[in-house]
């Protein structure tokens, strides 16, 4: 394998900050189009380098403030009230009034409650995801009242039984025809939704919470699993799926629970769940401080349980954004698979999947680790991956290192560029996983 001695891919034009009002506002039109109408990035500052620290945070700053002005032009500012109140300001006469959500032919529709006193350092969010499910034979999207039934009886949980505070934004399945919270549009929703509440209402990006009772329990699993470096936890209700559907290995920085009924026997729940955690069990002995979990086994119960602990035993955890190390399976959820995973992007989709990631960066030694296997175990190849470096991973005014399968991928100096904050910031819209530079990688 070829090592590279530079960073060839830093574009020249990105090594400034953003540095006039002409500019910023070009910035801002960038970041206010959908991602597959962006094209290429806009010519920014060309001589002002990011060659220290104060030019990092002002640049990052520069680049922070376009982003929100972006997303006011795309209305991102409305989609969650200043103050969303309570139950009793959604529902009037036994008729939800809810916010709605385009995203692509599907419209999302959601209500958001917040409870309590918002906590030094933000709101805490909760993802609400409630059972029900799919109906083929519903006459349209939301129509089938067994999803509106429970839906409802998500807001009435959240009222009264659920006691952390937070903002708790429950949406309504958006085709009862496909009723699978792991769908394209979902997952969208959700990413969304984070990025609006951090940007506009003072959520704090290290306590964002998914939870989901049976038909969105599953999703617990499925999206805890495939977002994993949006939570700081998940918790599945009533709700169990095979390992293979939510690998294991992707939670092991996200707090996971799951409370399910020693009785819950149809589509073998309980046992799915109980090999779950076997399995959790076992690759926490490989990494003792890693893989938080609780796995709530109710006796005597079967589909309905008690739901008033997990949300609680969740909110206990804080989420780690820049971890440094972690593993990454990348699947499909429904037509789609995750791009990036806390500081590795996939640049190009791989030819097949699974993709077995794992990332391990030593400040110390100033070297990055990767191993990439194929679904067979096999060494990976054709990959194209993106890293984003920062000064929690390695020392930037030295020689970067990077390993691939035990052997040198790139050694060099990684200079931070304005590309690898704008995109960072693009890709997450999350302050805390916003990085200064990137190496990109083929093998």
């Amino acid at each position: 394998m070829m090592i590279l001695k530079a960073a060839p891919f830093l574009l020249a034009g990105f090594v400034g900050q953003v540095s006039t009002a002409a500019e910023e506002e070009a910035l801002a039109d960038w970041f206010s189009k959908a991602e597959d109408q962006r094209g290429d990035l806009p010519k920014v500052v060309l001589d002002t380098k990011l060659d220290s620290p104060e030019a990092i945070e002002k640049a990052r700053g520069s680049v922070w403030k376009a982003y929100r002005a972006g997303a006011i032009k795309r209305g991102w500012d409305q989609a969650i009230p200043a103050e969303p109140g309570g139950m009793e300001d959604w529902v009037k006469e036994n008729q939800i009034n809810p916010r709605k959500i385009e995203i692509g032919d599907k419209t999302m529709l959601y209500v958001v409650l917040a409870k309590g006193k918002k906590p030094k350092g933000g709101w805490p969010v909760f993802f609400c995801l409630h059972g029900g499910g799919g109906n083929a034979r519903a006459k349209g999207p939301h129509t089938w009242q067994v999803n509106t039934r429970e839906w409802f009886a998500q807001m009435q949980l959240t009222t009264k039984l659920w006691e952390s505070p937070g903002l708790y934004i429950i949406p309504r399945m958006a085709d009862d025809r496909q009723g699978r919270w792991y769908y394209r549009w979902n997952q969208v929703f959700i990413d969304r939704l984070t990025q609006q509440a951090i940007l506009f209402n003072d959520a704090n990006p290290d306590r964002v919470y998914l939870e989901g009772i049976s038909e969105g329990g599953y999703s617990a699993f499925r999206l805890g699993s495939l977002m994993a470096d949006r939570w700081a936890g998940s918790c599945a209700m009533a709700a169990a799926e095979p390992i293979g559907n939510a690998p294991i290995e992707n939670l092991r920085h996200v707090a996971f629970r799951c409370g399910i009924g020693e009785n819950d026997k149809m589509f073998d729940r309980i046992g799915l769940a109980r090999n779950y955690f076997k399995k959790m069990g076992e690759l926490k002995k490989e990494n003792p401080d890693d893989y938080k979990f609780f796995f709530d086994e109710q006796k005597g119960r079967g589909h309905g349980i008690d739901y008033k602990e997990g949300p609680a035993w969740v909110y206990q955890f804080t989420r780690t954004a820049v971890p440094k190390d972690f593993n990454w399976t990348v699947i499909k959820q429904h037509d789609l698979h995750r791009e990036r995973m806390y500081w590795l992007a996939l640049d190009e989709s791989p030819s097949s999947l699974p993709l077995k990631l794992t990332a391990e960066a030593n400040k110390e030694s100033n070297t990055v680790s990767i191993t990439a296997k194929d679904k067979d175990g096999e060494d990976a190849k054709e990959i194209r991956l993106r890293m984003y470096l920062n000064e929690e991973l390695v020392d930037l005014d030295k020689e970067v290192t990077i390993m691939i399968n035990g052997k040198d991928g790139f050694k060099g100096m990684v200079k931070p560029s304005m590309e690898a904050l704008i995109r960072s910031t693009a890709e997450r819209g999350d302050p805390k996983q916003v990085f200064p530079a990137q190496v990109k990688l083929k093998f």
